[in-house]
């Protein structure tokens, strides 16, 4: 008695033509699922990006509001917060007075993870009203 199966024998429901398809489809969703991925880094390291900025902008208002501070100080207090950070090297702060009011703008060029496609830059504004003195 011969127990052998044939070479030939395929396992039942499985056609000649879906053998590799597995693998095809591999090949074809791999590289859309590593672009969705940086993708989404990218957005992350943008909004990451973009609350720096904003962070920076606020320390600059607040530092330079205060009764007797001058812009300067509060563009370095903004430089000082964005020292540490790599990412915001290229970023530049502005810090102006006008009628009674600071107002903080933080521009950087935004960190690109994803080639070919242009972030634009981050930018945050923030306006403040300057320290003045009151009689009770």
């Amino acid at each position: 008695m011969n127990l052998r199966r044939p070479a030939s024998h395929r396992p039942p429901g499985r056609l000649r033509a879906e053998s590799g398809a597995v693998a095809l489809e591999g090949a074809i969703m791999a590289p859309v699922v590593i672009l969705a991925t940086m993708v989404i880094v990218q957005m992350a390291a943008y909004f990451m990006a973009n609350t720096t900025a904003t962070n920076a902008a606020q320390i600059s208002a607040e530092t330079a509001r205060v009764r007797g501070a001058t812009d300067a100080q509060g563009e370095a207090a903004g430089r000082s917060y964005l020292a540490g950070i790599d990412a915001m090297s290229q970023a530049q702060i502005d810090v102006t007075r006008s009628g009674g009011r600071v107002t903080a703008t933080v521009t950087a060029p935004a960190p690109s993870i994803v080639p070919l496609i242009p972030m634009p830059d981050v930018r945050s504004e923030i306006n403040a009203p300057v320290e003045r003195l009151t009689q009770p």
